[in-house]
């Protein structure tokens, strides 16, 4: 006689046929209905911050409620930045030993270039209560270590008491990326994004004058913003000699 099956509930036998009907008939939808829910909650991702609104921004490293106070604003004004800070005292920012500098750059006078852009930007941020302040530049320097050129300029601000306009600082921020003047603009229109939740309705750059073409032209139309909501403020280059090296270097 042949032996009788276990037909018990739990048997081999049937669970067997259990996932062989599951098999043919449900799992088409199952994975239909993975795939829906995967497309809902890729959607939900996508536009949450549209439906409960700013706090949902990434803005950095920003407080709370320091982020919240900026959300606010509505123009940019970028400072692209030259050099990283090496010294130990902020406040001596004119000596050249206290930046990590190019051979080009080791001339007298450049420093105060640097401090004249910064005074440059925080002017033109304190002129226009509507605007965010950004130091634009990346860690650049190898023998500098982790430190960053924008981060440099906004300590070397904030140990000058802001030139005079300390009510700056709530409305200054870093970006810390770039690597030349393409992504000084690219990358702090990006920051401003991140930090207001919306991108700046007018741009005001402050570098050297020799790069007024390249920022207001070149770069500027390659990133297709308005020439009317674009201004540039420019201080002049050192020396002809400085300039010739850094033209034929293509220095950025």
């Amino acid at each position: 006689m042949r032996p009788t099956l276990p037909l018990h509930k739990g048997s081999t036998f049937k669970k067997r046929r259990a996932f062989k009907h599951l098999k043919g008939s449900v799992w088409p939808e199952i994975v239909t209905g993975l795939f829906l829910l995967m497309s809902v909650a890729a959607t939900i991702h996508l536009v949450r911050p549209h439906w409960f609104g700013r706090k949902h921004l990434n803005t950095g490293n920003l407080p709370p409620i320091r982020a919240a106070a900026l959300t606010g604003l509505q123009n940019l004004v970028l400072v692209a930045c030259h050099a990283v800070f090496i010294g130990s005292d902020y406040s001596n920012a004119e000596d050249l030993a206290s930046w990590q500098l190019l051979p080009y750059q080791q001339v007298p006078g450049q420093t105060n270039s640097f401090l004249q852009h910064m005074q440059m930007g925080i002017g033109a941020a304190a002129n226009d209560p509507n605007a965010l302040l950004v130091f634009s530049g990346g860690q650049t320097r190898l023998e500098a270590g982790a430190r960053s050129e924008g981060q440099s300029y906004w300590s070397v601000s904030d140990a000058h008491g802001w030139f005079g306009h300390p009510g700056v600082q709530a409305r200054a921020v870093t970006e810390e990326h770039a690597r030349d003047s393409f992504e000084n603009l690219m990358f702090s229109i990006c920051r401003f994004r991140e930090v207001t939740g919306h991108y700046p309705r007018t741009i005001v750059v402050a570098s050297f004058e020799f790069k007024h073409s390249r920022f207001a032209t070149m770069h500027r139309e390659a990133l297709r913003w308005p020439l009317d909501r674009f201004r540039f403020l420019g201080s002049p280059a050192l020396s002809v000699s400085a300039l010739q090296v850094i033209h034929a270097r293509g220095t950025s």
